[in-house]
Protein backbone atom coordinates (compact mmCIF):
# COMPACT_ATOMS: atom_id res chain seq x y z
CA UNK A 1 0.00 0.00 0.00
CA UNK A 2 0.88 3.37 -0.60
CA UNK A 3 2.08 5.41 2.18
CA UNK A 4 4.31 3.08 4.34
CA UNK A 5 6.52 4.86 6.47
CA UNK A 6 9.20 4.82 3.48
CA UNK A 7 8.41 6.66 0.74
CA UNK A 8 11.45 5.26 -1.44
CA UNK A 9 9.12 1.90 -0.55
CA UNK A 10 6.38 3.69 -1.83
CA UNK A 11 7.67 5.24 -5.10
CA UNK A 12 9.19 1.56 -5.41
CA UNK A 13 5.58 -0.04 -4.97
CA UNK A 14 3.76 1.87 -7.55
CA UNK A 15 6.85 1.19 -10.25
CA UNK A 16 6.38 -2.65 -9.31
CA UNK A 17 2.84 -2.16 -9.91
CA UNK A 18 2.97 -0.23 -13.15
CA UNK A 19 5.36 -3.05 -14.21
CA UNK A 20 2.59 -5.84 -13.30
CA UNK A 21 0.40 -3.84 -15.65
CA UNK A 22 2.81 -3.60 -19.05
CA UNK A 23 3.26 -7.22 -18.34
CA UNK A 24 -0.10 -8.23 -17.99
CA UNK A 25 -0.84 -6.53 -20.89
CA UNK A 26 1.66 -6.80 -23.10
CA UNK A 27 2.08 -3.01 -22.91
CA UNK A 28 4.86 -0.25 -23.63
CA UNK A 29 4.82 2.63 -21.25
CA UNK A 30 7.40 5.63 -20.36
CA UNK A 31 7.40 6.92 -17.02
CA UNK A 32 8.47 10.54 -15.77
CA UNK A 33 10.08 8.83 -12.94
CA UNK A 34 11.13 12.53 -11.65
CA UNK A 35 7.90 13.40 -11.47
CA UNK A 36 6.58 9.99 -10.25
CA UNK A 37 9.42 10.53 -7.12
CA UNK A 38 8.46 14.18 -6.23
CA UNK A 39 4.52 12.73 -6.48
CA UNK A 40 5.12 10.86 -3.84
CA UNK A 41 7.21 13.53 -1.79
CA UNK A 42 4.54 15.71 -1.98
CA UNK A 43 1.54 13.78 -0.59
CA UNK A 44 3.86 12.55 2.10
CA UNK A 45 4.33 16.34 3.07
CA UNK A 46 1.20 17.96 2.01
CA UNK A 47 -1.65 14.89 2.15
CA UNK A 48 -5.02 16.29 1.44
CA UNK A 49 -6.64 16.02 4.77
CA UNK A 50 -6.63 17.65 8.28
CA UNK A 51 -5.50 15.10 9.97
CA UNK A 52 -2.29 13.99 7.76
CA UNK A 53 -1.79 10.96 5.42
CA UNK A 54 -0.93 8.21 8.82
CA UNK A 55 -4.44 9.43 10.12
CA UNK A 56 -6.25 9.06 6.45
CA UNK A 57 -8.33 5.88 5.10
CA UNK A 58 -7.70 3.72 2.92
CA UNK A 59 -9.59 6.01 0.04
CA UNK A 60 -8.66 9.23 0.79
CA UNK A 61 -4.65 7.49 0.25
CA UNK A 62 -5.77 6.30 -2.96
CA UNK A 63 -7.35 9.33 -4.05
CA UNK A 64 -4.63 11.68 -3.30
CA UNK A 65 -2.71 9.70 -4.93
CA UNK A 66 -5.02 9.32 -8.30
CA UNK A 67 -5.46 13.06 -8.45
CA UNK A 68 -1.69 13.83 -8.46
CA UNK A 69 -1.16 11.01 -10.98
CA UNK A 70 -3.33 11.83 -13.58
CA UNK A 71 -3.37 15.57 -12.83
CA UNK A 72 0.92 15.19 -12.85
CA UNK A 73 0.46 13.06 -16.31
CA UNK A 74 3.29 10.92 -14.91
CA UNK A 75 3.07 9.02 -17.93
CA UNK A 76 4.54 10.18 -20.82
CA UNK A 77 3.59 7.47 -23.41
CA UNK A 78 1.57 4.23 -23.75
CA UNK A 79 0.88 1.70 -25.91
CA UNK A 80 -1.71 -1.03 -25.28
CA UNK A 81 -4.16 -2.76 -26.61
CA UNK A 82 -7.74 -1.38 -25.65
CA UNK A 83 -11.30 -0.85 -26.53
CA UNK A 84 -12.63 1.55 -29.16
CA UNK A 85 -14.06 3.09 -26.51
CA UNK A 86 -11.06 3.83 -24.63
CA UNK A 87 -9.25 4.76 -27.52
CA UNK A 88 -11.60 7.42 -27.85
CA UNK A 89 -10.46 8.73 -24.59
CA UNK A 90 -7.79 11.83 -25.08
CA UNK A 91 -4.87 11.71 -22.50
CA UNK A 92 -6.08 8.22 -21.18
CA UNK A 93 -2.50 7.36 -19.77
CA UNK A 94 -2.22 8.02 -16.69
CA UNK A 95 -5.97 7.53 -16.05
CA UNK A 96 -5.82 4.07 -16.68
CA UNK A 97 -2.45 3.39 -15.05
CA UNK A 98 -3.39 5.28 -12.13
CA UNK A 99 -6.42 3.55 -11.82
CA UNK A 100 -5.20 0.03 -11.74
CA UNK A 101 -3.04 0.75 -8.93
CA UNK A 102 -5.18 2.12 -6.96
CA UNK A 103 -7.59 -0.43 -7.95
CA UNK A 104 -5.17 -3.06 -7.09
CA UNK A 105 -3.83 -1.17 -3.74
CA UNK A 106 -7.62 -1.24 -2.58
CA UNK A 107 -7.87 -4.99 -3.29
CA UNK A 108 -7.09 -6.92 0.32
CA UNK A 109 -6.32 -3.56 2.01
CA UNK A 110 -8.02 -3.41 5.67
CA UNK A 111 -11.19 -0.60 6.34
CA UNK A 112 -13.46 0.69 9.18
CA UNK A 113 -9.93 0.98 11.15
CA UNK A 114 -8.32 -1.91 10.32
CA UNK A 115 -11.80 -4.19 11.67
CA UNK A 116 -12.40 -5.47 8.01
CA UNK A 117 -10.38 -6.68 4.92
CA UNK A 118 -11.53 -5.55 1.31
CA UNK A 119 -11.86 -9.24 -0.19
CA UNK A 120 -13.45 -9.05 -3.61
CA UNK A 121 -11.28 -7.16 -6.42
CA UNK A 122 -13.19 -4.07 -7.53
CA UNK A 123 -15.83 -5.31 -10.42
CA UNK A 124 -17.04 -2.77 -13.36
CA UNK A 125 -18.63 -3.51 -16.87
CA UNK A 126 -16.39 -2.56 -19.79
CA UNK A 127 -18.42 0.84 -20.26
CA UNK A 128 -18.44 1.71 -16.83
CA UNK A 129 -13.98 1.36 -16.57
CA UNK A 130 -14.40 3.26 -19.80
CA UNK A 131 -17.15 5.95 -18.36
CA UNK A 132 -14.87 5.84 -15.37
CA UNK A 133 -11.36 6.54 -17.24
CA UNK A 134 -13.20 9.53 -19.31
CA UNK A 135 -14.01 11.22 -15.91
CA UNK A 136 -10.44 11.04 -14.40
CA UNK A 137 -8.58 12.26 -17.50
CA UNK A 138 -9.09 15.65 -15.86
CA UNK A 139 -8.93 15.80 -12.13
CA UNK A 140 -6.53 17.61 -9.54
CA UNK A 141 -5.79 17.03 -6.00
CA UNK A 142 -7.51 20.46 -5.61
CA UNK A 143 -10.86 20.09 -7.16
CA UNK A 144 -11.31 16.29 -6.94
CA UNK A 145 -10.05 14.77 -3.96
CA UNK A 146 -13.51 14.05 -2.13
CA UNK A 147 -15.29 13.27 -5.21
CA UNK A 148 -12.40 10.71 -5.94
CA UNK A 149 -12.48 9.55 -2.23
CA UNK A 150 -16.37 8.65 -3.06
CA UNK A 151 -15.95 7.11 -5.87
CA UNK A 152 -13.45 4.51 -4.66
CA UNK A 153 -15.51 4.07 -1.73
CA UNK A 154 -18.20 3.61 -3.64
CA UNK A 155 -17.28 1.19 -6.21
CA UNK A 156 -15.36 -1.03 -3.50
CA UNK A 157 -18.27 -1.37 -2.03
CA UNK A 158 -20.12 -2.65 -4.81
CA UNK A 159 -18.07 -5.37 -5.32
CA UNK A 160 -17.43 -5.52 -1.40
CA UNK A 161 -21.29 -4.85 -0.04
CA UNK A 162 -20.47 -6.03 3.86
CA UNK A 163 -18.24 -3.59 4.02
CA UNK A 164 -20.29 -0.26 4.57
CA UNK A 165 -21.12 1.04 7.69
CA UNK A 166 -25.23 1.97 7.85
CA UNK A 167 -27.01 2.29 4.96
CA UNK A 168 -29.72 4.68 4.48
CA UNK A 169 -32.25 5.20 2.06
CA UNK A 170 -32.25 8.38 -0.20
Amino acid sequence: MIFSDDKTTDYFAIMALIDAFVIANNATISVDDGKLYGLVMRIHADFPCIDGAENANVFKKSAAFLCEFVGEQIITSFQCKMSDELKKIPNNASSIIGFHIVTTMLYEATVQNGSKTITNPIELSPHSYADIINALTGITSQNSFQLVTVLLEQITYKSNPDLQYEIMKL
